[in-house]
Order: C-alpha cells, then structure tokens, then sequence
C-alpha cells in the first residue's frame, strides 16, 4: 500500500550503493520488507512511480528472487516475547512494568511473530494465557473496540456489533468517502453520527473527506468472517457491493480468506462456516448487476477467485444464468478461470439458441468451444471440436445466405 515510498527509498539506495561500491555489476541489495503477500512486489514495475532504471532492475534475470521469512525459532521465541513487552509498554506509556511471565511459546502458531506479538499484548492487559490463533485474535479485538470506545466518547455509545459491522463493510470496500460511509453506516441501522468521521481520524484519506484505503490483515479478516456469519451479515455484505469498484475490491478480500469449497469449485463444502454461506447468497445477487465487474476481475485476480465466483454463478436458476450472460463479453484470456467461463459461455449458448439468433448462437459457440479447449482434457477437447464445427457451419450457412 506504500509503493511510492518503497521506490523512493529502493532509488536511494541504489544511488548511495552505486556511488559506494567500484563495482557496481556485482552490487546486491537484499529487501526486508513486512507484508501479507508476495504479488504487490511484482507489480512494483508497472507503478507510475517506478523509472525505467528501477523497472530495469527489478526485472533482471540475474535477481535472486523472493524468499518468505522461516519460521520464528523456539529458543528464540522467549527473547522476543519480552522485547515485544517492554517495546509495547513503552509506546502505551505504561510503566514501570513488574516482571511479566513468558507463557508456554512452544506452539505451532508462535513460528509467526505476530501472535508472539499477541500474547504480548494480551499479557499487557493483565488477561489468561490464550491457547489458540483465534482466542488470540478475538482477544485483541476486545481491545481494539474497547479503544475505539473511548474515541468516540460515552455521549454517542457504540454497541459492540455496531462497530464490527462498520468496520467490516469499510475493510470489505477498502476505503470510502466520509459522505458514502456515512450512509451505509445509516442504512445498517446504526445510530453514531459521528462514526465516519472518527473513521477518517484513525484512518486518513490522501484527500480530505476521504478514509483511506485499508488492506485487512488478520484481525481483518478475523471480524469480517465474525460480522458476515451474524444476523446483519448479508446486509453489510449488501451495501458493500453497492458499485463496480467495490465489487472488486470486495472479491480482493475474500480471495485472500480460506473458501471451503467441494472440488469441482461448484459449491461450498457442506461444513463450510455461515459467513462463506452469505458471502455466496450476495454474490449470487449480484452477478445480474455487476456479472461483467465480476467476471474482468476473476480474470485479473486468478484462480483465487474462483471458488466464490463459480460456487455463486452456480447458485442462480439456469434462466437467470441466460438472461445475464446475454450481456457479457467474454474475453478468451481467462485462462485462470476458465471453468466458470465454460459455465458462463453455456449460458450464453442457451440463451441464443433459444432467441433464435443464429449470428449469436455462432459467436456463444465459438467461445464455448475455445474455453473448453482452454480447460486441457480429452472430454473437455473432444467436446470443444463439436461445437467448433457447429460454429464454422453456422457461420458457413450465414456467409452463403449473404
């Protein structure tokens, strides 16, 4: 989310570097850098603030690549647990600090520093030793709204629920006018005028009037799956997907979170949790509005859309299916999802045929053909070679009738 100033920074040192060092073909820069995912670096090249010196560099052949922290050491865990507790005290002002006890640090889930991170903090508030990922997150949660709390202030209460869902539509749209925030917050049923504002105070738009955008981490996703799995859920869900941008920023998010889908992508697994149940429901109602929206984006995103985008478009009736598809362009590129696109180009085929339109049934059985083709097995091939040769008649019929 700070491109700009990695690159600035990235110039910099390569500059000082350069200036340094007599050879500069045998310079190596090694980058730490603390982040969710790896993809955002790849795209660092195509930001309009990347010169092409920088382009250059970031993509030469000779670079040794990317490489994920290992996993936190336990003989190092207790050391870090402590520096985490004096370095937490010091930025709250809390002090002075009686000693502290390391909890039992030997878990699988302490190989990541943020629950080490965590325990510290949990340890801070005077709280019992939590014995999983979620008692951990759902801990500092607590925390976090019981802040948000005193931002506000007693004369407008903010309910606990209140608060969870406006901030999971907010991290769900990844940053909003004040102005729309406002109103979504108002047709969630939540009475804190003040919210959108203190909003924009903790969260700072690169304009006035704006919050800005919010990548969720952990805690995140921790409360939109939390929000969505509630009573409101498909309401917040709802108003989240009220325009094309944040039809995709929506997809963005949840193609980050765990979809426990059946293997085919068609359907959520049968113990699949409420909030992916919801999630499904509102992307349903939204493929007739927003259907091409979605389909750009699972083509930009990758397959990491497809459980969601499938597992919905599968959940229409097949005549709402046609009556959407007959508005899309389907762009045979989509090799990432390509099964939904078969799906999709089905629709197409049906509704076509039943219109009659035999220029139409040519073109929607050109593009079945070609995703078929795209999805690489024998059935699916031997399938692709029918309906090619459905398409070249067709279009050989309407070429001599011309």
């Amino acid at each position: 989310t700070r491109q700009e100033t990695l690159l600035q920074l990235l110039e910099v040192a390569l500059q000082v570097l350069g200036e340094r060092v007599k050879d500069a073909s045998n310079m190596r820069v090694h980058v730490l850098c603390l982040a969710r995912e790896s993809t955002w670096w790849d795209k660092l090249k195509d930001s309009s603030e990347c010169s092409s010196l920088m382009s250059n560099w970031l993509t030469y052949t000779g670079n040794y690549g990317r490489a994920p922290l290992p996993p936190w050491a336990s003989d190092d865990r207790p050391s870090a647990f402590q520096d985490a507790v004096e370095d937490l005290a010091n930025a709250q002002m809390i002090g002075p600090l009686m000693p502290i006890p390391t909890p039992d640090l030997s878990s699988m889930m302490y190989e990541r520093p943020l629950f080490i991170h965590l325990a510290a903090l949990a340890a801070l508030a005077g709280e019992a030793e939590h014995d999983s990922k979620e008692a951990l997150v759902q801990a500092q949660l607590t925390r976090e709204f019981r802040y948000w709390q005193r931002w506000v202030g007693s004369e407008e209460p903010l309910p606990r629920e209140d608060w969870g869902d406006a901030l999971a539509w907010l991290s769900l749209v990844n940053g909003s006018d004040i102005k729309v925030m406002r109103k979504a917050v108002e047709a969630m049923g939540i009475d804190t005028p003040r919210f959108a504002e203190v909003t924009a105070g903790f969260y700072p738009g690169a304009a006035k009037g704006l919050v800005a955008p919010l990548q969720p981490d952990l805690l995140g996703e921790a409360l939109i799956a939390e929000q969505l799995g509630k009573e409101r859920g498909k309401r917040v869900l709802f108003l989240a997907l009220q325009d094309s941008q944040q039809v995709s920023n929506v997809l963005a998010v949840l193609s980050r979170m765990k979809c426990m889908h059946t293997s085919d992508f068609r359907a959520l697994a049968a113990d699949a949790p409420q909030w992916q149940r919801t999630a499904m429901e509102a992307f349903a109602e939204a493929w007739p509005i927003h259907g091409q929206v979605m389909l750009d984006t699972g083509r930009l995103l990758g397959r990491q859309t497809l459980p969601w985008l499938l597992a919905s478009w599968c959940l229409l009736k097949d005549e709402q299916q046609e009556f959407a598809a007959e508005s899309f362009v389907l762009r045979t590129e989509s090799t990432s999802v390509v099964e939904l696109m078969v799906d999709v180009a089905r629709a197409s085929y049906r509704a076509a045929k039943a219109a009659n339109a035999e220029s139409d049934v040519a073109a929607s059985t050109h593009n079945l053909a070609t995703f078929l083709s795209q999805q690489g097995d024998s059935a699916s091939r031997v399938k692709a070679l029918a309906y090619a040769r459905e398409a070249v008649s067709i279009r050989r019929k309407l070429a001599a009738e011309q």
